[in-house]
């Protein structure tokens, strides 16, 4: 609880806004407008890349402000790009969905349980809950595709 009261109130609706076109895309997949379903999946893939490299890059700036950070700190936070990079490389579009979903599971259980030197309580958890959301999120994408 107390990590809701110190949550900047700009982090809390910035990150839920920003499930906002994750969702969008998804559910476009599923609807009767196979015209929009080009754009949905490639609006979903590439915002899926940017998003995980951008938590890789999170990582980065608190290893950064931290003299005892250590070389495993720092690949840890490349791997969320790397990870994004071969997940936009693959030839299907649910390989690449199921790829992204592994690096943002991946990603948030280390925020959650191994977090960077210096992540503030607050974005630990909503971290947390924005991750949830997002796999889920894939993997509403994944049932729309997974045939594709």
């Amino acid at each position: 609880m107390q990590a809701h009261q110190s949550m900047p109130a700009a982090a809390r609706w910035i990150g839920f806004a920003g499930v906002f076109p994750f969702a969008a895309s998804a559910i476009n997949l599923h609807t009767a407008w196979p015209l929009f379903n080009g754009l949905a999946l490639q609006v979903f893939i590439v915002y899926s890349a940017v998003i995980l490299s951008f938590l890789g890059g999170i990582r980065w700036g608190l290893a950064a402000r931290h003299a005892a950070a250590t070389a495993g700190d720092y690949v840890l936070a490349v791997m969320p790009s790397l990870i994004a990079v071969m997940a936009v490389l693959l030839p299907r579009p649910a390989w690449q969905v199921l790829l992204l979903a592994a690096g943002f599971a991946a990603i948030g259980a280390l925020d959650h349980w191994r977090p960077a030197a210096g992540m503030p309580q607050w974005l630990r958890a909503l971290r947390w809950q924005l991750s949830t959301l997002v796999l889920l999120t894939h993997l509403l994408a994944w049932l729309a595709i997974r045939t594709w």
